[in-house]
């Protein structure tokens, strides 16, 4: 099943339980619940219900964009665009750096 399909049904199984015409502060919290099942996963290294709560976690998202007129690829395209554009360094960890940053962090040192 593509993308686009599978956006589609969720769409329809959203719209067959009236959720998609909810109060958006509860699809909110359900995303809050799914990514604390998340970090539980992740952190219990479970890999099934990893794999789970980041499928949850991202309908409750798609849903969540819809009950607040967001276009979801419209908003990942332009969080991408912004991205691409950013320079800056990666530390050890992984942890990326923006060069904005640390320029104000250099300015609060000198």
């Amino acid at each position: 099943m593509n993308y686009e399909d599978l956006f589609q049904k969720i769409d329809e199984w959203a719209h067959e339980r009236g959720i998609d015409h909810a109060d958006p502060r509860v699809e909110f919290m359900k995303m809050a619940e799914e990514l604390g099942e998340l970090s539980s996963a992740y952190n219990k290294e479970n890999q099934t219900k990893l794999i789970d709560s980041i499928g949850d976690l991202q309908i409750a998202l798609l849903i969540f964009c819809k009950l607040v007129g967001v276009d979801h690829q419209q908003a990942l395209t332009a969080a991408y665009q912004e991205i691409a554009k950013q320079t800056g360094k990666t530390t050890a960890d992984g942890v990326f750096i923006k060069e904005s940053d640390l320029k104000l962090r250099n300015k609060k040192e000198k």
